[in-house]
């Protein structure tokens, strides 16, 4: 019989649960009880979160209670603190940036010819319209001198026709002819010139001649790219930026600039900062200047940017590691004097910006607190600490 209660009662039982189950289950599913279940889960959270006051202010009593010295050792850990005081805070943002020349310039040829001279090697510095290579220009040099043979009869002509006209001298047909012959002569002596001009190969740009493509002897037409001249004392870096940061970057603003590759760290401003927005990303693009001065940096080297975007002179600041988070939210630990002994107390705080291993502190702090620094995730609420 007692065997064949307790089946009975444990069938009730669970039918009972069952039951409890489906009812729940079609609660759920009512969309009218959506409401209470949140406030019911509302409701859950506060709770949790006074419990866990109880769970410190507990904890605190036992601290305080355990006398015993093996015990009272092993709950007395070492500490670092800091004394808070306002002192300056900059949130910066890290940014990829290429380097590049204003001035790098791929010269190409303008005319058909072998290339007859080199006047340059590379490597050496060059000046603007300088002469890098020529062309053979024979056929054309022999085209030049007819050219200028024909403006010189022409212009003499036309000079002479034209005295003799203002004196009314000869008909006007002599006149218009010797005007119109000195015309095609100039313009004949022009497009000479400008095909003979096309025999030389010079520099745009100062600068140093980085690449010769080319060498004596060899065939060359229009487009047929022959050097290469960099200025290096005139490179700037180009990045893309968020949108977001708009308001935080202008021109003439200082930016922190690493090489990693050649270990360089220098301060550089912002020379340049788009007013469009890349419809794709959401960016805009600055340019920041480089100062070059011993001519390490070249074109193309990868960049590392550190941009100011935030600052606070007057900042409460704490290590990352110094900051705490449980169900009701951040906190850091203070340590305090009670009873003659120094003890570890919650202290929540509302934070700010963090940059490196610093965070900013807005909310919950005041100057002279003592804030542990180094061992906060080993003490508790009320616990005794041995400050370092």
């Amino acid at each position: 019989m007692p065997w064949g209660n307790n089946n009975s009662s444990s069938n009730t039982m669970k039918k009972q649960s069952i039951l409890l189950a489906i009812g729940l289950l079609a609660a759920c599913q009512n969309p009218n009880d959506l409401k209470t279940l949140k406030g019911d889960l509302s409701e859950k959270k506060t709770a949790l979160a006074e419990l866990q006051v109880e769970i410190d202010s507990l904890t605190a009593k036992i601290a305080r209670l355990d006398t015993t010295k093996v015990e009272r050792e092993e709950n007395i850990p070492p500490v670092e603190t800091k004394t808070i005081q306002p002192e300056a805070f900059r949130h910066f943002v890290r940014l990829s940036a290429t380097v590049s020349s204003k001035e790098n310039v791929v010269l190409s040829a303008e005319g058909n010819g072998r290339v007859v001279s080199i006047a340059a090697k590379e490597g050496d510095k060059v000046r603007k319209g300088q002469t890098i290579l020529r062309l053979e220009s024979d056929f054309i040099e022999g085209q030049l001198k007819e050219a200028e043979a024909a403006f010189k009869l022409a212009k003499t002509t036309y000079e002479r026709r034209a005295r003799l006209w203002k004196d009314s001298i000869g008909s006007e047909i002599e006149f218009l002819n010797s005007e119109t012959n000195f015309q095609a002569a100039q313009n004949r002596l022009k497009q000479v010139q400008a095909q003979y001009e096309n025999t030389f190969v010079k520099a745009p740009v100062n600068g140093t001649l980085d690449l010769v493509r080319v060498n004596e002897g060899e065939f060359v037409g229009p487009g047929t790219p022959v050097a290469r001249v960099v200025d290096l004392s005139n490179l700037e870096l180009e990045t893309d930026l968020s949108e977001n940061y708009l308001k935080s970057v202008q021109v003439g603003d200082s930016v922190e600039v690493r090489i990693p590759s050649l270990g360089l760290r220098q301060m550089e401003k912002v020379i340049f900062a788009s007013q469009f927005i890349n419809p794709e990303n959401r960016s805009f693009t600055i340019k920041v200047g480089l100062n070059n001065n011993n001519e390490l940096i070249k074109p193309n080297l990868l960049a590392e940017l550190r941009l100011k975007d935030y600052e606070n002179e007057s900042a409460f600041v704490v290590p990352n590691m110094a900051v705490l988070k449980d169900l009701k939210g951040d906190y850091v630990y203070l340590a305090q004097e009670e009873e003659g002994q120094k003890v570890a107390r919650k202290r929540y705080v509302k934070l700010g910006r963090s940059f490196g291993e610093l965070t900013e502190i807005k909310e919950g702090l005041e100057s002279g607190l003592s804030v542990i620094v180094v061992g906060a995730s080993s003490v508790s609420e009320g616990q005794q600490i041995d400050i370092q």
